[in-house]
């Protein structure tokens, strides 16, 4: 029988997301896919999953879920008020970073961050949705893949998850985790990616068209707190503050962007492109977000600000390692933690 997840409620914006479209840059199609690939990833093993299944992301306002058989999940990201309620009518707060195996019949609401502004969840056996170029993902810019959750939807998952949560079940059962009708272990994996909030401060490169800009403006662009607008959304952040004067820009032939590359438009008010980004821009490159803190932006809510810190190629090398460093740690984790399921 077929494990199904009814939706009662969807929340502010909640979409299915995987690792997202690779290699389509060229036919004008971003990868897209979940904000942060890596806090997805870690949700996928803590199910026994691969880091390829598809998953929930949730934004700002979380959803309410009705589990109609057992399941287990793992939810990563940011903080978030997660509450279980039991066919008992029992409720238990939702643990973060660990398996959790649920009963059927319970009902899972997630609330407001605590701080940051998004998550991800996933499901032993991951999210059943047609595969449209190599991915599950919803890319709401493009129209492409499965829309954003909506009352009374069904999320179906794959084949095994009846399996997939039984063996997960008695892996945590054998190893002493507590619980009857939720039950998780005491451990959990570490996160540190909101070490900064709500002002956080961004490790950037100088842009291909930083050069255009006069010192005194570049100066300011550094010094000043740009605040994350509401008009924000997943193609990419507007920034709000006092205008950068643009007068002395040039203007330059669309070329290509990336995740992270951050634009000054003639209203002098940057624009840092996102997951579903364009693939191309006509406006001036003035800075590039360092690879290893785009996770950073994906926590960047209407309450974040953002204080950009030049960086170095060769620090922005350290905080790359680093990242991988911290990423095979937490995969021997959840090896050691879950054991062979």
């Amino acid at each position: 029988m077929a494990v199904s997840i009814v939706v009662r409620q969807p929340g502010l914006l909640t979409t299915i997301q995987d690792q997202g479209r690779m290699d389509y840059l060229s036919s004008a199609l971003s990868r897209g896919g979940a904000q942060d690939h890596a806090q997805l990833e870690m949700a996928n093993l803590l199910v026994g999953n691969l880091e390829s299944a598809a998953g929930l992301e949730i934004t700002a306002l979380g959803p309410t879920l009705l589990v109609e058989q057992a399941v287990c999940l793992a939810c990563c990201g940011a903080p978030v008020q997660a509450t279980v309620t039991m066919a008992s009518g029992r409720k238990q707060s939702l643990p973060m970073h660990r398996p959790v195996v649920i009963e059927a019949g319970s009902t899972v609401r997630w609330s407001g961050f605590i701080r940051g502004f998004r998550a991800w969840v996933a499901f032993a056996g991951g999210i059943e949705a047609p595969v449209i170029l190599g991915s599950r993902s919803s890319h709401l810019a493009a129209e492409l893949g499965p829309p954003r959750l909506a009352a009374r939807d069904r999320l179906l998952l794959g084949p095994g998850a009846a399996s997939q949560t039984s063996r997960i079940l008695a892996s945590l059962r054998s190893s002493g985790a507590p619980g009857d009708e939720v039950v998780s272990p005491s451990w959990s994996i570490a996160n540190r990616m909101l070490e900064e909030w709500p002002v956080m401060r961004i490790p950037v490169l100088p842009g291909r068209h930083w050069g255009y800009l006069p010192v005194a403006q570049q100066e300011l662009l550094m010094q000043r707190e740009w605040r994350v607008d509401s008009r924000s959304n997943r193609q990419g952040l507007a920034l709000d503050g006092e205008a950068l004067g643009t007068a002395g820009l040039p203007s330059i032939l669309s070329e290509p962007v990336r995740f992270g590359s951050i634009q000054l438009p003639p209203g002098g008010k940057p624009f840092v492109l996102m997951a579903e980004h364009q693939t191309t821009g006509g406006y001036p490159r003035v800075l590039e977000v360092a690879g290893a803190a785009r996770p950073l932006l994906a926590q960047a809510g209407p309450d974040a600000r953002l204080r950009f810190v030049m960086t170095t190629i060769e620090d922005a090398r350290h905080m790359a390692a680093r990242r991988r460093r911290d990423a095979m740690r937490w995969r021997d984790a959840i090896r050691m933690g879950l054991g062979a399921i």
